[in-house]
């Protein structure tokens, strides 16, 4: 019995680290007919308060900054345990253009303090004109 309570005070003093916001869904495409895509990405608060969280567009490996790329809200309280839809729109795709980027979401967070964040992976898709 003794050992159970060890191994359970060691699991959960492993998982506290491991709590850090959630989004969904981490990979999503789409294709437009227009210069704009839209996308909605559902953000968690895995926290027992209320947290400040913020979203913003991250290059993905050696590429560019993504450009054109609007998150509406890129900053906002969310309650313990809730979850909110934010709106990515990309903007600007030219005909037959395929744009890939990243939209990230951390909590917002003190200079210096250690933090985590993660990132979805967003695709939209023009069609060419004939």
């Amino acid at each position: 019995m003794t050992c159970r309570w060890i191994w359970a005070a060691v699991l959960g003093a492993v998982a506290v680290p491991a709590l850090a916001v959630g989004m969904g869904p981490l990979e999503k495409s789409g294709i437009t007919d227009g210069p704009a895509k839209g996308f909605y990405l559902t953000v968690l608060n895995p926290y027992g308060k209320a947290e400040t969280f913020r979203t913003f567009p991250a290059v993905i490996g050696g590429e560019a900054e993504p450009y054109g790329v609007t998150i509406r809200p890129a900053r906002f309280v969310l309650a313990a345990g809730r979850q909110r839809r934010v709106l990515v729109v990309v903007e600007g795709l030219d005909p037959g253009e395929t744009r890939t980027f990243r939209v990230c979401a951390e909590k917002d967070r003190e200079e210096g303090m250690i933090h985590a964040r993660v990132c979805s992976k967003l695709s939209a898709r023009r069609i060419s004109a004939r």
